[in-house]
């Protein structure tokens, strides 16, 4: 991803023309490092997002809604305290670095017009969002406050003075003339590969827009700097400047690559020849653009985050239960072999008049006419066969009791097997963090984790099931998670609907409404590869639905949510393929 310091001046410009004399309304922090500050201006609403974290940090305009803790952070309540009702009169970026600056004037305690700034560096897992005093420089506080245990390069905290992230020594792309270029050249050790050469000297370029000039200039970006003709140098130049000409004329063109084949997937503000087999999406602003590209990014990273602990706790429960399971089936196997002790008690007792030596006992074997003998073993703690044949007798009655109770164990086992492995597909599926909250709020009711107090809004989801549209206009409803799967299918669905689910694995329930219409053959497929697709064997190339009407469903009493049980059904095997059904 190259979000870089080019792509940040091409941000940074277009927040100078919409938000520059804008007047801040209110300030929010979704998360604990991304803040969300309104703004009014020239008549106009408008939301800038900064967000220093590790995986996405950035700033730009957004139309993303995103839930608010019940309170605000104490970060989010210092910033509301300086800017509410302040005016934005400056924005500007270090040079092309990952840096920008916005400024405020505002009023003090005393009503004095003072300035402030709120600086984003983009830095990866040291980007931060630091609040300042405008004058003095003196940090008022930070986002992620670092002290001198953390770095002994640089501490931001409040009380200090600001300090500008260390340099890396890379000249200014706008600066530069011919001659520039071609003692920076000179100056680079001369096995350097161009490309690595273009980003490792000049702010703002990242290696994609290295590569770029190198495809433009029809130079292979692998040569080293040794290997460049007079002629080679002075195309490149030529096409160095191009990229640096359309950063000083604000000639940005954002677009987002993809190439499913070449896992590609990438965006710049510039547009990249280099990407040209890929497909290609053109958007009118570069704020436009981040929020389509990071919106499902940042959505895997926050249930990422939040999920990293539970899932190792799943896994651990699994990974126990399973042992667990393999053990049970072993002892029920000695159980199932209990008979064998009841026939030795038996021959014993027919048999005390016979001797026995070297403690074991040999007998005919009346009970199998095909084996004349029988040598029984006998314990020689024991003096006498009476004693013997009610330890034989005791054992199996033991046995016999073992058996009904390792049935309902391994019973119970495997159910929590397989609903652990379903919430482990739920979670894999979830796309929002409203999604998680729904999973974890039902392990909470399950008694797999503590008590779980849902977030704020957090019940405004609830029947938030995907709904897609049959080629004759009946709703397929899908669940994303056990809960869903519970609704739609008792209480959403009626008893003449139809039920389908991918047989034997981890899915999603789904039920078409017939709506006491007769379905077509193609709406029982379309129900079918919804089934596939929304299970674990998505990726395979057929899966085995089972369909029924939801009147042949059931939940067993004191049953776990999701779990169903049907005894008349229809299967088919169909493939995953559901780009040609239309979604609600």
């Amino acid at each position: 991803m190259a979000l870089d310091g080019i792509v940040l001046n091409s941000i940074k410009h277009e927040l100078v023309n919409k938000l520059i004399g804008g007047r801040v309304d209110k300030v929010y922090q979704p998360e604990k490092d991304e803040i969300i500050i309104n703004i009014r201006n020239n008549s106009s609403n408008y939301k800038l997002l900064l967000t220093s974290n590790s995986s996405s940090p950035r700033i730009h305009l957004t139309t993303l809604s995103r839930k608010n803790p019940e309170q605000a952070p104490m970060f989010c309540m210092l910033l509301r305290k300086h800017l509410y009702s302040s005016n934005i009169i400056e924005i500007k970026q270090l040079q092309l670095d990952r840096v920008i600056e916005i400024v405020f004037e505002c009023k003090d305690e005393l009503k004095t017009t003072v300035k402030k700034s709120l600086i984003i560096e983009i830095m990866g897992k040291h980007s931060n969002i630091i609040f300042i005093n405008y004058d003095n420089k003196i940090i008022i506080d930070s986002i992620k406050r670092v002290s001198e245990n953390m770095s002994s390069v640089r501490q931001v905290y409040p009380g200090i003075p600001y300090a500008l992230p260390p340099s890396q020594s890379k000249l200014n792309p706008l600066d530069i003339d011919k001659d520039g270029f071609i003692n920076a050249i000179n100056a680079t050790n001369k096995g350097t590969l161009i490309f690595g050469f273009l980003y490792k000297t000049f702010v703002g370029f990242s290696p994609l827009l290295s590569k770029e000039i190198c495809f433009n200039s029809s130079i292979n970006e692998g040569l080293a700097l040794d290997e460049l003709s007079e002629n080679d140098i002075n195309i490149l130049y030529e096409n160095f400047t191009n990229v640096t000409g359309d950063i000083k004329n604000n000639n940005y063109s954002p677009v987002i690559y993809s190439n499913s084949n070449e896992n590609i997937y990438d965006f710049h503000s510039i547009k990249i020849n280099y990407f040209n087999n890929c497909e290609k999406q053109d958007f009118n602003s570069i704020s436009e653009l981040l929020d389509v590209f990071y919106y499902e990014l940042d959505n895997k990273n926050r249930i990422n985050q939040k999920v990293s602990n539970l899932l190792k706790s799943i896994n651990t429960k699994l990974d126990r239960d399973r042992k667990k399971l393999e053990k049970q089936k072993n002892e029920l196997l000695s159980a199932e072999d209990r008979e064998k002790y009841k026939i030795y008690g038996d021959l014993i007792i027919s048999n005390l008049h016979v001797p026995y030596e070297n403690n074991k006992l040999t007998v005919t074997n009346y009970y199998d006419p095909e084996q004349n003998e029988i040598t029984i073993p006998l314990d020689p703690k024991l003096n006498n066969l009476t004693l013997n044949s009610q330890k034989y007798y005791k054992r199996y009655n033991k046995l016999k009791s073992a058996e009904d109770e390792l049935l309902k164990l391994i019973e119970s086992t495997a159910s929590d097997i397989e609903y652990l492995e379903n919430i482990l597909f739920s979670i894999e599926a979830c796309q929002t963090t409203d999604d998680l909250d729904q999973i974890y709020e039902e392990l909470s009711q399950e008694g797999f984790i503590k008590k779980y107090k849902a977030p704020k809004g957090s019940n405004k989801v609830k029947n938030d099931n995907l709904i897609y549209i049959s080629s004759y206009g009946h709703e397929i409803l899908i669940g994303k998670n056990n809960i869903q799967n519970d609704l739609i299918t008792f209480k959403h669905a009626k008893k003449d609907d139809y039920w389908f689910h991918a047989k034997g694995i981890p899915g999603s329930h789904v039920v078409i409404k017939t709506n006491g219409d007769e379905l077509e053959d193609i709406e029982y497929m379309e129900a079918a590869r919804l089934a596939a697709f929304y299970s674990k064997g998505k990726n395979n190339s057929l899966v085995e639905v089972d369909y029924t009407k939801r009147q042949n469903i059931r939940k067993p009493a004191n049953a776990k949510l999701g779990f169903v049980i049907y005894d008349t059904n229809y299967s088919m095997n169909i493939d995953t393929d559901i780009s040609k059904i239309k979604i609600r």
